[in-house]
């Protein structure tokens, strides 16, 4: 229960500076952290509403991940296409795993409580945040 408590202290500490963080080197705050921050200080620590803000945050990161992702596919050639695509299953096989380990007793000593959805349901949208910014990052190469 102590690491979950912990990894929960470190998660809501840790709000502030990801929102004001230099997004994936584009030279400010993406707007999604923003809300974040934003709505987590109105949660009040209370867990319902703390899952319900992530939530919300793993959705509009999701949106913006196929977003990104459909402006880069028009910007490759059919065969370039194929090899985004493949990659893409690949990374959503990966993001499937790694959410099913993130559940794994082992974790959370087999005493996750009531904190352990937060941390998972956290871990959750930072998978989907870094892809997010990995496909930012081909963008600019696409770019050059």
């Amino acid at each position: 229960m102590k690491r979950t408590t912990c990894l929960f202290l470190l998660l809501l500490c840790c709000q502030s500076v990801l929102a004001q963080e230099n997004f994936c080197e584009t030279g400010k705050p993406h707007a999604i952290d923003l809300w974040f921050e934003k709505a987590m200080d109105k949660t009040e620590g209370v867990t319902v509403n703390i899952r319900n803000v992530q939530g919300e945050a793993y959705s509009r990161w999701d949106k913006e991940l196929n977003r990104v992702y459909g402006e880069l596919l028009n910007k490759f050639n059919d065969e370039d296409k194929k090899k985004l695509k493949e990659a893409q299953r690949a990374w959503v096989k990966f993001r499937d795993a790694e959410s099913d380990l993130l559940w794994a007793e082992a974790l959370y000593g087999g005493a996750g409580g009531t904190l352990a959805p937060v941390a998972v349901s956290d871990a959750a949208r930072m998978i989907v945040r870094q892809r997010v910014c990995t496909l930012v990052q081909y963008q600019k190469m696409t770019n050059n």
